[in-house]
């Protein structure tokens, strides 16, 4: 911590899980945060209780005052902005677009932390769609704020390995740990004029949209790999599921499914076949390959060991099941 930090002072933009660690380490660096704005309250869980973003919890925690806001660029949040005279604007997924008019509040402009190696993966999921796209290398990139979509001016990257027992979950701590160190570094070179300025290759270009809820549910057609991708991009904000339906009966169940491996098995029976069980989970056909479930979770209940679960389901094992 240094006197010349506690004289520069930065906006902090940020809303969820993701965004907690640079604020943090902002202020540990003794940098002068007067003013975090972050996404509304949601409701969430299952009574839908209104629920403040984790960045709006951290700043609270901290003592600096907080902006939720539906639209940061509305005039009288743009006007406190300015009247504040910051040096920078950080931003961490935020969730939101930044005009023009609310960037040129500070001296220095607006620069964002985005959890992919730029120009691959701009937009609202690029942590899952790498995962979704079976990935084996993932990173950070500090660009500036731009009205183009994460098209800004890069500052600095770094990548990571995506290990094969990552989700979107282990997949972000440790990008928001990197963007983290990344950022404090970036900050002391922009300070420094030692900054190496580098636009994106446009030709490069790639998007990752939002994660939706038509993508949850296993197809069986697909490969193991494809269907493991996806339940590790799912979790653990959402989960991927199946169905299937009880012995004699016409209505379908669903069961969650958490955590998966591809099998080393060449299964020849109809894809959503489930063709083995062993201590470590419950082996299924697909359209390539077989994909072993570990965890999952019947309706109603808690996650649970998949073999567990199939050992307790009797009636199954002597009809057998193929999910849907």
């Amino acid at each position: 911590m240094t006197e010349t930090n506690r004289n520069f002072r930065i906006i902090y933009f940020g809303s969820p899980d993701f965004a907690v660690p640079p604020l943090l380490a902002l202020l540990q660096a003794g940098y002068d945060v007067p003013l975090a704005v972050t996404q509304p309250d949601r409701p969430k869980g299952r009574k839908r209780q209104l629920t403040p973003t984790a960045v709006r919890v951290a700043a609270e925690q901290a003592g600096i005052r907080v902006i939720a806001s539906e639209n940061a660029n509305q005039n009288d949040v743009v006007e406190e902005i300015d009247a504040l005279k910051p040096d920078l604007l950080v931003v961490a997924a935020f969730g939101q677009i930044m005009h023009e008019k609310l960037v040129h509040t500070a001296k220095m402009g607006a620069i964002n932390i985005h959890g992919s190696l730029l120009p691959e993966y701009r937009g609202a999921s690029p942590i899952q769609q790498a995962l979704l796209d079976g990935r084996n290398e993932t990173g950070v990139t500090i660009m500036y704020i731009a009205s183009k979509l994460d098209a800004g001016d890069m500052l600095a990257r770094r990548s990571i390995p995506i290990e094969p027992s990552d989700n979107t979950g282990t997949l972000r701590e440790k990008l928001s740990a990197l963007g983290t160190a990344l950022l404090l570094e970036t900050i002391e070179q922009m300070r420094a004029n030692k900054l190496v300025i580098t636009p994106q290759d446009e030709t490069c270009a790639t998007y990752a949209g939002k994660i939706t809820a038509d993508m949850e549910r296993l197809n069986w057609q697909k490969p193991a790999e494809t269907l493991h991708n996806l339940v590790r991009a799912l979790t653990p904000d959402a989960s991927a599921y199946c169905e299937y339906a009880e012995p004699g009966k016409t209505e379908r169940l669903r069961l969650k499914v958490w955590q998966t491996q591809v099998a080393d098995l060449a299964a020849e029976a109809p894809p959503g076949t489930v063709v083995a069980c062993n201590k470590e989970g419950l082996l299924v056909a697909t359209g390539k390959g077989a994909l072993k479930l570990i965890t999952v979770q019947p309706a109603g209940k808690n996650q649970m060991n998949a073999a567990a679960w199939w050992r307790g389901r009797r009636d199954f094992q002597q009809t057998g099941l193929i999910f849907v």
